[in-house]
């Protein structure tokens, strides 16, 4: 059992330490706009990308622009991108 607990917890760890982060900025908050999307470089943690979109923000100073962060984003044929998972 222990070595059950033990494997799983590293399976896990690697799975977090894997994860890469993207930040989706959206200037006064338009979702089809994707012309005028601000993309972030890829982060390895959820905490750097929020920082990113925050620091971001506070700079441009517009209260309706808006952004998400994405969890192993991928980019789709389509042009658009594929996240498992979005935080904003």
């Amino acid at each position: 059992m222990i070595q059950l607990v033990l494997v799983s917890g590293f399976l896990l760890s690697g799975c977090v330490l894997n994860s890469k982060w993207q930040g989706f900025y959206y200037p006064n908050g338009c979702l089809a706009c994707s012309s005028q999307y601000i993309y972030s470089p890829i982060f390895k943690d959820l905490d750097t990308c929020m920082d990113w979109g925050e620091d971001l923000k506070e700079e441009r100073g517009n209260p309706n622009d808006t952004f998400e962060c994405g969890k192993n984003c991928k980019l789709k044929s389509s042009g658009m991108y594929l996240c498992s998972e979005t935080i904003d």
